[in-house]
């Protein structure tokens, strides 16, 4: 299953754009507190995206999503992180190391700059608002629409799953638009293969609106511009199920081993020509990404080269770009109650916001039933044991 979302570069709003940024920025400068607030409150946009506790992140995950995860967060946007348990059972009835998990997905946030104080991070199973709008959203979609989703298809097949495959799994997309439109974002970041998904889920949202009264923004996909990168066999993409990965908590021994075992193309030049040699190109794209060197400085620099010492010299940059991660993720690690900590909050903010917009989907739908319960019913914080 590929992961929930992929998180991408987008050109945000006019307050980035061209030379309205500096006057938007001199006006933010000159005025009162109140002002500032209220403009940066009108002009922050809310992102939602996440990932499935399926195991620890790889470098295709930060080339891909992390990177510019933090580089959002940077910016000013709101952003909330679910991590996507109930997705795990869609291809998996295996639970025991599902905790687990969940804590190695979320040091790997931590260690690559995702910051809790100005993110939410919460528990997808955790947030009962979001089983709660699935509900309403399966009544909006048919049969035949769910079976048309073609990464539903493609992951069935992928799976082996054929008749086997589980009202979960069918209704996943469905499910999908419960945790993106229960939090109203204006943007969703999404790789390719999931645009299909997003596009199902605005259709939701515009039924929703039409059937019952406007609630639902119709949130935007912010598509990739980073290239997939392929595993280290040189034909699938990087995947924690095809074991062809290298992990941002891999030491550097593990790092060494998987490099010079990579894959490497017929013929002994080093150049990037995806078509003819994609092994070597893709070992090409992780090298310069990770020594922020062009390729084609590093095509020259390695022309008549061998692959032992192209290989020996990625093995080197890519520990030495690892090494940050690495140290945060132990200082982390160290502090579990903080870990812990992280997660309750997150996920009783998530249920705050969730209930906000659940309070203005049952009205519309006449299921807030006034007389019987009077405004509304107050969202307590729980302790998650």
């Amino acid at each position: 299953m590929t992961n929930f979302f992929y998180l991408c570069y987008a050109e945000h709003s006019f307050i980035n754009q061209g030379a309205k940024k500096t006057y938007k920025k001199r006006a933010i400068f000159n005025s009162s507190n109140e002002t500032k607030i209220a403009f940066l409150n009108i002009m922050r946009k809310r992102i939602l995206t996440g990932d499935r506790p399926t195991g620890k992140l790889h470098l295709g995950h930060y080339m891909g999503s992390l990177l510019n995860r933090v580089k959002l967060q940077k910016e000013g946007m709101e952003c909330f992180f679910i991590i996507a348990d109930y997705q795990v059972l869609t291809d998996r009835l295996d639970t025991k190391d599902i905790e687990q998990s969940i804590f190695e997905l979320l040091l790997d946030y931590l260690s690559v700059g995702i910051d809790p104080r100005e993110s939410v991070i919460f528990i997808q199973s955790r947030v009962p608002e979001i089983a709660e709008l699935f509900v309403y959203l399966s009544m909006l979609v048919t049969v035949s629409r769910a079976e048309r989703n073609p990464t539903v298809k493609e992951e069935v097949k992928s799976a082996n799953l054929g008749k086997q495959m589980s009202v979960g799994m069918l209704s996943y997309p469905i499910s999908q638009a419960a945790d993106i439109l229960l939090f109203r974002p204006d943007l969703v970041p999404v790789g390719e293969d999931q645009l299909p998904h997003l596009e199902q889920t605005r259709e939701i949202a515009r039924t929703f609106n039409r059937v019952f009264g406007k609630v639902f923004p119709i949130p935007e996909a912010i598509l990739s511009k980073t290239p997939r990168l392929l595993g280290l066999d040189g034909r699938q993409k990087m995947s924690k199920s095809r074991g062809n990965a290298i992990y941002l908590s891999d030491p550097t021994e593990v790092v060494t081993h998987k490099i010079k075992k990579a894959v490497t193309d017929s013929g002994k030049e080093i150049i990037f020509n995806p078509y003819n040699k994609p092994a070597i190109s893709n070992l090409l794209t992780i090298f310069s990404f990770c020594s922020g060197r062009s390729i084609k400085a590093l095509e020259k620099t390695y022309q008549g080269e061998g692959y032992n010492k192209f290989k020996s010299d990625l093995i080197q940059v890519v520990n030495d770009f690892l090494t940050p991660f690495r140290k945060k993720r132990k200082e982390f690690t160290a502090n579990p109650e903080f870990l812990e900590k992280i997660l309750r909050e997150g996920t009783n903010k998530a249920r705050e916001e969730g209930e906000k917009t659940m309070k203005l989907v049952r009205k519309a739908m006449k299921f807030h039933y006034p007389k019987i319960f009077g405004s509304a019913i107050p969202v307590k914080k729980v302790r998650h044991e």
